[in-house]
């Protein structure tokens, strides 16, 4: 059989050994000959299937599994689990704790092997017949019928075997074993879901008797732009005739020996390529454009190539390329597209579907690259590792900056429990015996995905830590590809060879530190290739990174990591749809909720975070007066006249008057735009100014909104006078009514009735709040520990003191509340004859940082809907209010807890800015309000109930009860990063002496 093929063993546990028979990489174009003489032949689908885990165990019995398809997450659907699950590890190895492996090394005891079967009818007329794996994790071997193929490492780079010689007319059988872990699999520790499988598309094609074996289009601007030579360096077998058609232009070539042809032709075979097969030949066509339309991703403009092969006058083979024209450099310490400082509005994205793993569908490729442009997104570094061709030509179309990286990552060899602890098993180093594994990935993916234009800079791999063979590699990108930059973070932790990156990148700096370190290094540009880690409810303070990206020439920008939560659809103990993570199928060692980091849910369900991003990101900055907007276009290449400016006043969130305006901008440049018509004098008056874009462009429809900038002013408003209500002062109690309205103290406990036209509101006990649920990032920097005694003060403070003044218009109860620590907290209840209720509490102890200041109000189930004048329409936290629109909302609070929740329950749904929030359900509602604004939470859950949970599944009930809270402040969520990176100064608020919060209730009109 063929897993007894002595070679294998030797094979996965050589780092020399990474490949056998595998043909040399080439540029990705598509078979477009004709339906009636495909050249190409899909073998996706079912596949005979079977499984051991180990070198030494007995395979199962057949089943059937999917091509393209990861083998765990389909074994998630089978009873029984049978061919194993997903592992999650982020720094550390799979195997560590579980078998004792140097580098190279690889497991004994599990070390799964999936082994794939099936049959396909050789087509009459192919004359020879090669197979394509376009993904296999992490090793693969060939066998068709019987005969050994081939072996391949590197899961994220097509592998193209030969199986001329072992085909046979009529009905073939191809084998393919899939190895969980080979030496390979110590450059693969990626911060993602270790598990295998073939999980993009496996082909079979041919080769007929001319054929395009290579092509790279290579561009050499004019320096003023005015023209372009477009070069298409060919390299093709076999003997007939070679004719590319580009922008009008026809050319065309004889191959099969060497001629050298006028008019831009040149054929000749060159210096000898011993990776190239002796048959391939070399032939160019050069074209000229003049005045081209430049490729960005403002404008993605691609002109078509065709280059077809011919027999004679038979054509035997066309395809079909796509060509963006752009010049990318570095010049003068600063990094340019088309002459222009670019900056990077960009993410970091994995592969990722919930229920398929890094199988992703093109539908929701499409779906990522349609919803990134809808977020003002312009950039992606497709971590880390190279990404499905698909997606990157998504890119090309739509208009993405890619920064594409190697499959390298070696980050638990070097760099333990977080700190540096490079030794002599760092990978790769200088040690000979990966150097030439370490090569090859960058080759292939070079050689696979040098025609995008969307790729603009080639990165050398992710946190590999330095040395010898990541500046070969980054010389190699040069040497080859002179028309890219590189890219490599890690001479951050190695600066042995610091010509390995052309820009300085760096993970999670801080603002302050990046100020500092240009300061103090001007030699290079600056990039954040990793910022504003995403995980859970986060992303607090990403505007000072853009803003400063505008402030600073040496600071281009940077990449958010990142975009999905690697979350795993299955079903809950209560039956519904639940996302696992790490540790949930009882993998260890794990780091568990680490995987769910992204600014999109599992099910790509867009965050409030992406709100955020959005404004974070804008292509237009606008501030607005009282009587003026100025905006400033950060585009590169656009003018804002390709825009409506839509002037619109508002009074309490209602609208008001409307003017659509146009005017000239040059991309760079600001402009100053009067008012059409003043803002109102009454109410809540707000001015909102939208920029909308006129036409569509790829992934934009016309009607876009790509920015917004808002004004607002407060205006008092007049308040009815009538009569004190009535005062009942009892030995337990004390009430205030008056017609349609009720409030109860009680002696120790405070406010605990509240009765809106005789129905009861009040589930529980109103009580101070001072306790926000940590976040992730909260647990990172230790904060639950560092404000523990503020989750006990408000849930077992006592009212202590209750007593009570009658006025002429109001009756005010004095409640004094007394912490666990001794300190007094007074609140005041004033209750005129309307029955609206001012609360205000005013903090008596020393300074205190507090995760929130306010009151929290448990209500009745059926109070579930909220309508609000504030920041929204979904959640905004201190350090995020960019994304939130100053307006009149309205929400379900159990429907927008479910849909807008992280995955890891933890403090999330406040709005901030609150001036009106009415709570209303089947039963009387309740208004609060406040001015100048306060942080307004409405959820199904109190704070604690959320800490306690680790899933969804694992908080109660959520038709129980709601829980309001109103406080003064709540603090920022933070997000530089999620180990140790508290929230910036001015979202870390304190309770100052004296301070006071003040908002009042009341029963709706």
């Amino acid at each position: 059989m063929p897993l007894n093929h002595p070679m294998i063993p030797a094979l996965l546990a050589d780092p020399e050994i990474f490949q056998q028979n595998r043909l040399p990489p080439h540029a990705y174009f598509s078979d477009q000959t004709s339906p009636a003489m495909p050249l190409t032949v899909s073998l996706n689908g079912e596949w005979a299937f079977r499984y051991a885990e180990n070198l030494t165990a007995p395979f199962s019995n057949w089943d059937t599994l999917t091509v393209p398809g990861i083998i765990q997450m389909q074994s998630l659907q089978k009873p029984g689990r049978p061919y194993g699950t997903p592992h999650y590890v982020n720094t550390q190895y799979p195997w560590d704790g579980h078998e004792k492996l140097h580098p190279g090394q690889i497991p004994q005891e599990y070390n799964p092997i999936g082994e794939y079967k099936r049959s396909f009818t050789l087509p009459e007329e192919w004359a020879n017949c090669y197979l394509r794996l376009n993904g296999a994790d992490s090793a693969a071997a060939v066998w068709c019928n019987g005969v050994y193929i081939g072996y391949t490492e590197d899961t994220f780079t097509p592998a193209e075997f030969d199986m001329t010689e072992a085909v046979q007319p009529g009905e073939n059988e191809v084998t393919i074993q899939v190895y969980r872990f080979c030496s390979g699999s110590w450059l693969e520790d990626q911060d993602f879901w270790r598990m295998s499988g073939l999980f993009r598309s496996v082909e079979l094609f041919t080769k007929p008797e001319i054929h395009l074996e290579d092509v790279f289009v290579r561009q050499n601007f004019a320096p003023d732009f005015s023209s372009v030579k477009v070069t298409f360096d060919c390299k093709v077998s076999g003997a007939g005739r070679v004719s590319v058609v580009f922008n009008g232009q026809q050319q065309s070539a004889e191959v099969g020996e060497p001629v050298e042809y006028g008019s831009g032709v040149v054929f000749g075979k060159g210096e000898a390529d011993p990776d190239v097969e002796p048959d391939v030949q070399d032939v160019s066509f050069a074209f000229k454009v003049e005045q081209p339309e430049l490729w960005s991703a403002e404008q993605p403009t691609l002109y078509e190539a065709e280059i077809a092969l011919l027999n004679g006058k038979t054509l035997v083979e066309r395809t079909g390329l796509k060509v963006g024209l752009r010049r990318f450099e570095l010049k003068d310490r600063q990094i340019l597209l088309n002459g222009k400082r670019i900056v990077f509005k960009g993410v970091n994205r994995h592969e990722w579907s919930c229920k398929t793993g890094r199988t992703v569908s093109r539908e929701e490729m499409l779906w990522d690259v349609k919803n990134l442009k809808a977020h003002n997104v312009n950039a992606v570094r497709t971590s880390h590792y190279p990404n499905d061709s698909y997606f990157l030509s998504l890119c090309d179309e739509y208009g993405l900056y890619v920064i594409e990286e190697t499959n390298l990552e070696t980050h638990g060899t070097w760099q333990k429990l977080g700190a540096d602890g490079s030794d002599e098993w760092t990978l790769p180093g200088d040690r000979p015996e990966w150097r030439e594994n370490v090569l090859a990935r960058a080759e292939a993916m070079l050689e696979r995905d040098k025609n995008h234009p969307a790729i603009l800079i080639w990165s050398c791999g992710n946190e590999s830590h330095g040395g010898k063979t990541l500046w070969e590699m980054s010389e190699y990108f040069r040497r080859t590809d002179p028309g890219r930059l590189v890219h490599y973070e890690g001479i951050f932790w190695n600066r042995e060879y610091p010509a390995t990156s052309d820009m300085e990148s760096q993970m999670y700096t801080p603002v302050v530190d990046i100020k500092k370190f240009l300061t103090e290094h001007p030699e290079k540009p600056f990039i954040m290739c990793e910022y504003s880690h995403a995980m859970g409810n986060s992303c607090g303070g990403i505007t000072d990174y853009t803003e400063y990206a505008y402030e600073e020439p040496l600071y281009q920008g940077g990449f958010i990591w990142e975009y999905i939560d690697h979350g795993i659809a299955v079903t809950g103990p209560d039956g519904k749809l639940s996302f696992a993570y790490g540790g949930d199928f009882g993998d260890r060692p794990t780091d568990r909720e680490f995987c769910i980091d992204g600014l999109v849910l599992p099910d790509r369900r867009n965050t409030p975070k992406m709100d955020a991003v959005k404004v974070a990101y804008t292509p237009f900055k606008i501030t607005l007066t009282e009587t003026e907007a100025v905006v400033e276009n950060r585009t590169l290449f656009t003018d804002l006249n390709a825009y409506d400016l839509v002037f619109a006043s508002s009074i309490n969130g209602k609208p008001e008057r409307r003017a659509v305006l146009r005017a000239d901008c040059a991309p760079g440049e600001s402009v100053r735009i009067p008012f059409p018509f003043a803002m109102p004098e009454t109410g809540l008056a707000c001015m909102t100014v939208t920029v909308i874009l006129r036409s569509a462009l790829p992934g934009l429809p016309a009607g876009y909104e790509a920015a917004f900038g808002q004004i607002w002013k407060k205006h008092a408003e007049a308040r009815l006078t009538v009569p004190a209500p009535q005062l009942v002062e009892m030995d337990c109690n004390i009430g205030v009514r008056g017609e349609g309205y009720e409030y109860i103290f009680s002696r120790g406990k405070g406010l605990t009735s509240i009765r809106f036209d005789g129905v009861q509101l009040l589930d529980d006990t109103v009580r101070p709040s001072f306790w926000r649920a940590p976040t992730n990032n909260d647990d990172g920097c230790a904060e639950p520990f560092e404000f523990a005694f503020w989750k006990t003060a408000g849930l077992y403070a006592r009212c202590d003191n209750l007593t009570v003044e009658a006025g002429t218009e109001t009756v005010t109860v004095h409640a004094v509340y007394t912490l666990p620590d001794g300190r007094t907290l007074p609140i005041d209840f004033t209750v005129d004859g309307t029955g609206r209720c001012e609360v205000a509490m005013t903090w008596q102890g020393e300074r205190a940082e507090l995760p929130e200041f306010g009151l929290l109000l448990p209500l009745r189930r059926e109070l579930t809907g909220v309508s609000y004048l504030g920041l929204g329409p979904r959640e905004t936290v201190a350090d995020r209010t960019v994304g939130g629109k100053m307006g009149a909302w309205n929400y379900n609070i159990r429907e927008d807890f479910a849909q807008n929740s992280p995955v890891y329950p933890q403090e999330c749904g406040s709005r901030t800015g609150v001036y009106c929030a009415e709570v209303t359900g089947s039963i009387p509602g309740i208004c609060f309000e406040s001015d100048p604004g306060m942080v307004f939470s409405a959820l199904p859950y109190t704070p604690h109930e959320l800490e306690n949970a680790r899933h969804l599944y694992e908080l109660p009930r959520d038709d129980c009860k709601t829980i309001v809270r109103c406080a003064a402040f709540q603090r920022g969520v933070g997000g530089d990063s999620s180990w140790g990176a508290k929230p910036h100064e001015n979202v870390c608020f304190a309770a100052e002496k004296g301070m006071q919060f003040k908002f009042t209730l009341n029963k709706l009109n």
